[in-house]
């Protein structure tokens, strides 16, 4: 469409009557109205002009003024000028194709015969100029050459060949008042930046007679007055014309004025006023021919999460009634073909296994590039896929990159050992994760009904948002350690909806257990059955029995269990009982392993800083290498449980010479449940585990159940300094205790630092803190050469025992460690050999102290609390040593009194009486020193 550029000033309205004035007015009104089926509707005085109030044009008296249509006139020719300023809303709404003009009829005169009249042959143009309102200021501008013949123009007005003919010539009748709306046989394409000039020519080829009666009743129409630009003055035209009245019988169709035997009028003036007048005007517009093209964006994306995303465009058209299609390419070039079926305004993009570009083309039609605009492209990023060979984007993903999964994978062949991904998709095939691998998801895990997942014993799943859903079955293996049958295991579940039978079938229903850790009504703080066939809860703890067929002896078997279900996410929260003395059996949730550092100090206000782990399905190892012991003999645990605190662990030591293979590290493995006190003063609560709490991080294992690998995982970046002592008795029986020196403890009880002695057992060994025995005791940092902490030792057990320290960390390294016996008066560093030493039954809190210098170096006094003849009995030897003077003479005799063994006139301190058969009976053993000095001893033979 083409504009003219060479006019500078507004193009003008021009009436031609005969016997009446050229006439050029400019009259503006715009407002808006949304149609309907596309349409788009301009009308009633919205526009950047200032106006006054409303007036109506045309008249019902003998003296006419402008208006679109003049009744009682043969012929007329008139233009209207509406600025491209008024123009802005359709502009804005990307509308372009006016497919019809309305004009408002508010009233006429001559009711009885006006709405029968029919006005014949009017002829409708419509152009662009670049004139404005503000190009009627001035005079002499006009310059109108009124030609004996020809059409009607002036200087500045649209030409004849640049206006569009937009209606061929047609007849009108008005009948009633309202909005005359007529539909453009040409619909006019407006450039979307020029004013517009609509053109109204009559031309009516009838003559003025009876028959035809051109009505000098008059239409009254809607418009709009203008006060006087700034500057402008009375405007004289230069000729003007007159033609007969009513017309003459010699026009032509189509608005050619020719005149033949009138003589064109050379004076005369035009009043300003008339020209300020414009009837309002409806501009119906439909398509655009000329739509933005707009920029093409991502709704919202989550890239993350790897699902569809929802493609649009900004910055463009906001009508209706255009068409679209979008177009994909694998680069962003101009290589775009164009998507089936994608013909709506917005586009959803499944994502491709690659980087793609999308365009949108708009426009009234697709079949023509006139008119149609392409959008700038918009890079949607694929998902990195495996196709059973290779990933699509040619590397293994990054961890802000959601992944596709489509053949089979394993990460032993395939990848590393730690695979992450932002969110997993696993699809097709079979996707294995090694023992010892590590599988990182930041959001959600999906698995296909299809497709299975597999995480190998030790395997971890690791996933960081708390909010997301997994969707899919994995298969998540499990080893316990060797068992016998009458062993139980405890048990958490990483997956939901998986029972107890479902997950050992082999093991007897009544053999299920959990424990109720409310303190009322039925079986409080207690093992309940009756849980087998009920689906694990996620964070609760489960004992199961070994299946039926295992041995009863011997070394044991390995169960091998599977859980099967969808992996638990997220926040976990599991009802507790708070308050010492009140237990709580809690699980690991996930199917990795969970850093109990922060499970403990999350959960400081309903649980005690301790939890204990169930150690009975480990197996007996020998006992330390010593003179006098058997090394055939067995070390069980006493009491079944391994301890961990903040300070550290204790269980069965990972290095030593002891022999023993499982110490509790600072992460319980997945799969793996655990016995936690309520905290003091603490009531009914709930415990709770996020991922946080599974987060790698240095010294990472998921190893644990109850943990059997080569190395203490309990690392963290405070600093702590720690050693483990173990007594042992000559028959295996023994004990263990830890103290540390790390940051956060101090030299008082602490929660989460200092564990108290709690449970029984044949040995207990331990340190004391006032009035408290402890298992593990946490104290201050920096440390203290010249600390003494006593120890204390309980045991039903009478004979030789050994002191051993099997394991040191931190400071320990290099700093030595002894071992003070107050009964002896010895001195012994533990880092140069075990400490053996010989006891009665009895607990002794008075005997040992733990120091860090010998008695040369030791700035604290000595204190000692000597016991030198001590007696006790095995299956078939009774003991009696003395610790200072040499013995001389025993006697025993039975609770009757009778003289069961007597000897006399020794000197030694060491006496072994093997005579006697055992017959399980109190005796008093009597002891006679070189001293005088005599002691009485009770044992049991």
């Amino acid at each position: 469409m083409k504009m003219i550029n060479k006019f500078n000033s507004i193009q003008h309205c021009c009436v031609t009557l005969k016997a009446a004035v050229l006439i050029c007015l400019i009259v503006l009104s715009i407002d808006k109205a949304i149609g309907q089926d596309g349409r788009f509707v301009l009308s009633n005085g919205l526009g950047g002009i200032p106006t006054s109030a409303s007036n109506h044009i045309g008249s019902t008296s003998a003296n006419w003024s402008p208006s679109p249509f003049i009744s009682s006139k043969k012929d007329y020719r008139v233009q209207f000028l509406y600025e491209a300023d008024e123009l802005f809303l359709a502009e804005d709404a990307g509308y372009r194709k006016i497919t019809s003009l309305a004009f408002n009829v508010v009233g006429f005169s001559s009711m009885f015969t006006l709405p029968n009249y029919e006005m014949q042959n009017i002829t409708i143009k419509m152009g662009h100029t670049i004139a404005t309102y503000d190009g009627y200021a001035g005079t002499n501008i006009w310059g109108i050459k009124m030609p004996p013949s020809g059409e009607c123009t002036w200087d500045g007005s649209p030409t004849a060949e640049y206006l569009e003919l937009v209606k061929s010539p047609f007849n009108l009748i008005i009948s009633n008042t309202g909005w005359v709306e007529i539909d453009l046989e040409f619909p006019f394409i407006w450039d979307g930046v020029s004013s517009i000039v609509v053109e109204i020519c009559k031309s009516d080829p009838r003559t003025n007679s009876p028959s035809t009666n051109f009505n000098a009743g008059r239409y009254l129409f809607e418009g709009i007055y203008h006060s006087n630009p700034p500057g402008s003055n009375a405007l004289t035209l230069s000729r003007s014309l007159s033609s007969s009245i009513n017309g003459g019988n010699n026009h032509t169709n189509g608005c050619a004025m020719q005149l033949t035997g009138s003589t064109p009028n050379t004076s005369g003036a035009i009043s300003t006023t008339l020209r300020k007048y414009r009837p309002n005007i409806q501009f119906i517009f439909e398509c655009a021919g000329a739509p933005k093209a707009g920029n093409a964006v991502i709704s919202s994306e989550n890239y993350c999460a790897g699902e569809n995303v929802e493609l649009h465009v900004v910055n463009d058209e906001q009508s209706t009634g255009l068409t679209y299609q979008w177009y994909y390419s694998y680069a962003d070039d101009d290589n775009f073909l164009p998507l089936v079926g994608e013909i709506n305004k917005t586009l959803s993009v499944e994502r491709s296994e690659v980087d793609m570009w999308y365009v949108r083309h708009v426009g009234c039609s697709q079949a023509t590039a006139e008119g149609t605009r392409i959008s700038t492209a918009v890079k949607v990023k694929g998902i990195n896929t495996w196709d059973g060979t290779f990933w699509s984007f040619g590397s293994e993903p990054a961890t802000n990159e959601p992944v596709r999964i489509n053949g089979d994978f394993n990460t032993d062949m395939h990848g590393t050992g730690l695979l992450e991904a932002c969110t997993l998709y696993v699809e097709s095939g079979i996707f294995t994760i090694k023992s010892g691998d590590v599988l990182s998801i930041t959001d959600k895990l999906k698995v296909h009904e299809s497709a299975t997942l597999i995480f190998e014993n030790n395997a971890s799943l690791i996933q960081k948002n708390d909010s997301a859903i997994n969707e899919g079955k994995i298969i998540y293996k499990r080893n316990s350690q060797p068992v016998r049958l009458l062993d139980y295991t405890y048990w958490s579940s990483p997956v939901s909806g998986m029972t107890p039978s479902q997950f050992s079938p082999s093991t007897p229903a009544n053999r299920v257990y959990h424990w109720n850790h409310l303190t009322t009504g039925p079986s409080p703080q207690t093992w309940v059955g009756g849980v087998a066939g009920i689906p694990m809860t996620p964070g609760k703890g489960y004992i199961i029995r070994a299946p039926n067929g295992y041995p009863t002896s011997g070394a044991g078997t390995v169960f091998e269990g599977t859980f099967e279900g969808v992996p638990n996410n997220g926040i976990i929260s599991v009802p507790a009982q708070g308050g010492l003395g009140n237990w709580n059996l809690i699980g690991n949730p996930y199917p990795a392993a969970i850093d109990i550092d922060e499970f403990l100090i999350a959960n400081s206000a309903v649980l005690d800083g301790t939890i204990r782990l169930w150690t009975h399905n480990t197996l007996p190892s020998s006992i330390p290498e010593y003179p006098g012991f058997t090394q055939q003999a067995l070390n069980y645990t006493s009491d079944d449980y391994a301890t961990y605190n903040l300070t550290g662990p204790l269980g069965f030591p990972s290095e030593s010479t002891g022999g023993n293979t499982s110490t509790p590290g600072r992460f319980v493995g997945a799969g793996q449940s655990f016995m936690v006190q309520g905290v003091a003063g603490g009531g009914a609560g709930v415990v709770q585990f996020t991922n946080e709490m599974r987060e790698l991080k240095t010294g990472y294992s998921n190893t644990q159940f109850f943990r059997s690998s080569n190395g203490n995982q309990a690392l963290s970046l405070a600093e702590k300094n720690r050693l483990w002592l173990e007594v042992i008795h000559q028959n295996g029986k023994f004990k263990q205790m830890m103290v540390g020196y790390v940051d956060g403890a101090t030299d008082g009880l602490d929660w989460g630092y200092d564990s108290k002695l709690t449970l029984s057992g044949d040995v207990r060994f331990y340190s004391l803190l006032g009035e408290d025995s402890l298992l593990i005791q946490g104290k201050s940092t920096p440390f203290q050469q010249d600390d003494i902490i006593a120890l204390g030792l309980t045991t039903v057990l009478s004979g030789e025992f050994i002191v051993n320290l099997y394991q040191f960390d931190g400071l320990f390294e290099n700093q030595n460690v002894y071992l003070f016996d107050k009964y002896t008066t010895t001195f012994h560093n533990l880092k140069e050999g075990n400490y053996a030493f010989a006891t009665e039954a009895g607990t002794f809190d008075d005997r040992f102290e733990l120091r860090f210098t010998n008695e040369v170096l030791s700035l604290n006094p000595i204190v000692t609390t000597k016991k030198d003849i001590i007696c006790f009995a095995d299956d078939t030897v009774i003991t009696v040593k003395s610790n200072g003077e040499q013995i001389t003479d025993v006697k025993i005799v039975d609770s009757a009194g009778r003289v069961l063994f007597e000897q006399n006139k020794m000197n030694t301190t060491l006496i072994k009486i093997s005579e006697l058969a055992k017959a399980n009976q109190l005796m008093i053993v009597q002891v006679i020193s070189e001293n005088g000095s005599k002691s009485m001893h009770k044992i049991l033979f």
